[in-house]
């Protein structure tokens, strides 16, 4: 298995654990995938369905995680979430696109992070 790889799992399980312990959502379901692109982790925050991106990285500069997740990048997560929200006959649920970093062994969180526009109607 490759290094980048398990590095991503692992980072993928200290975001769920965080923010399932640390800030009360529910796991739905993790690595979600389509033909438009892949969900890291999708979990429940009270009524709302959080669709939520990890980057993890052990070098490099802090932040780079979160730059990483380009325009391009938010429209296939959003284009994966319709397709998930389809499927489980999710669609009257609020939805919202959150991002973890986690760099070095800290988290960098933010909830809400992006709108993914129009991808919805296309």
């Amino acid at each position: 298995m490759k290094q980048t790889y398990q590095t991503g799992v692992n980072g993928e399980r200290e975001a769920e654990a965080y923010l399932c312990d640390e800030k009360g959502m529910q796991c739905l379901e993790r690595r979600f995938r389509s033909r438009h692109g892949e969900i890291d982790l999708i979990l429940r925050d009270g009524e709302t369905i959080v669709f939520a991106e990890v980057k993890t990285r052990k070098s490099g500069v802090e932040g780079s995680g979160l730059m990483s997740v380009t325009p391009a990048k938010q429209k296939r997560i959003a284009q994966a979430a319709t397709v998930y929200l389809m499927t489980h006959h999710q669609l009257n649920f609020p939805v919202r696109f959150d991002v973890i970093e986690i760099f070095q062994g800290r988290i960098t969180y933010i909830p809400n992070a992006f709108q993914p526009g129009g991808v919805f109607y296309r």
